[in-house]
């Protein structure tokens, strides 16, 4: 009597979504799973740029490579970028708030994985999850269940700026050639950077007239430092303006943090992000790199 495939759905076609079609797919022989993996996105590139650099430890790898097809795992050295000699370390440094260096790490990262991971997976793309009902028959997936959220009473802020080049060569002074750069304050407050020293694909008609850079910004911070006395204590914070949440995080660095070089370029940094949200996704200014190898 031939077995019956067990219906499983999957949300998202993100690492996660991916690694686990693979898993089942790969496992078959054990028990049939009839597989259906959503995105809501439109296709692999379109919507938004989104991924950056992550780091695998020897188990993670060891987990992935027991996921993924032979096939699959021949192919995992395409995600595998190489350094650029004498130019970019792939690894982390800490430095305190004035920008001594306390700790240093070196990473090995993969860049295009979901692009590796997408081969072969049937993705049915631009189909949201908007629903879930639980019946005795089993589970309908159309809407997404309640989540448990976890208050660890801390504010994490991030944004994508595009950097020129003179402002990048003052942050390599202090942070030297590595990719992820994090700063740790006194008041429990953090800042994390990250990048890759390859400078942004330019429009023809672009006047920029030096290169410029992809950086990631983060800035973290404990949620009562919200009543900190600031500049203007009067400043309502709007979640949904981004000039007011920008201005939000360059009070909080100029009272937390020392008056110094590093604090200076804390500031200029956040000072580049975009007060509004971009109407053309295709002209957001970190689609692709300038190829250098």
């Amino acid at each position: 009597m031939q077995q019956e495939k067990i219906p499983t759905i999957i949300s998202g076609a993100g690492l996660g979504g991916l690694s686990l079609y693979h898993a089942l797919i790969k496992n078959k022989d054990k028990k049939e799973f009839n597989v259906k993996i959503f995105e809501r996105e439109t296709s692999p590139t379109a919507d938004r740029w989104q991924g950056y650099h992550i780091g695998l430890s020897y188990y993670g790898a060891r987990s992935l490579l027991n996921c993924v097809s032979s096939s699959i795992a021949s192919n995992l050295p395409k995600a595998i970028p190489n350094p650029i000699p004498d130019v970019e370390t792939h690894g982390i440094t800490i430095t305190d708030q004035i920008g001594n260096v306390l700790l240093t790490l070196q990473l090995n990262h993969l860049k295009i994985l979901r692009y590796v991971l997408l081969e072969g997976v049937p993705v049915q793309w631009n189909k949201k999850c908007i629903k879930y009902v639980e019946t005795q028959e089993g589970v309908w997936y159309e809407k997404l269940p309640e989540l448990q959220i976890v208050d660890y009473g801390i504010t994490h802020i991030s944004a994508n700026v595009s950097v020129p080049q003179h402002l990048m060569d003052k942050a390599n002074k202090i942070h030297e050639n590595f990719l992820v750069r994090k700063t740790l304050g006194t008041k429990e407050d953090s800042t994390l950077m990250m990048t890759r020293l390859i400078p942004i694909k330019q429009e023809q008609n672009d006047e920029k007239s030096e290169p410029h850079y992809r950086v990631t910004l983060v800035y973290s911070y404990p949620f009562e430092l919200d009543n900190v006395d600031v500049e203007s204590d009067k400043v309502k914070v709007d979640d949904n303006d981004p000039a007011s949440v920008i201005e939000h995080v360059k009070r909080l660095i100029r009272t937390l943090r020392p008056d110094c070089e590093l604090t200076d370029l804390l500031i200029e940094f956040w000072d580049l992000i975009p007060k509004t949200i971009p109407n053309d996704p295709i002209k957001f200014p970190f689609k692709t790199y300038n190829p250098v190898q």
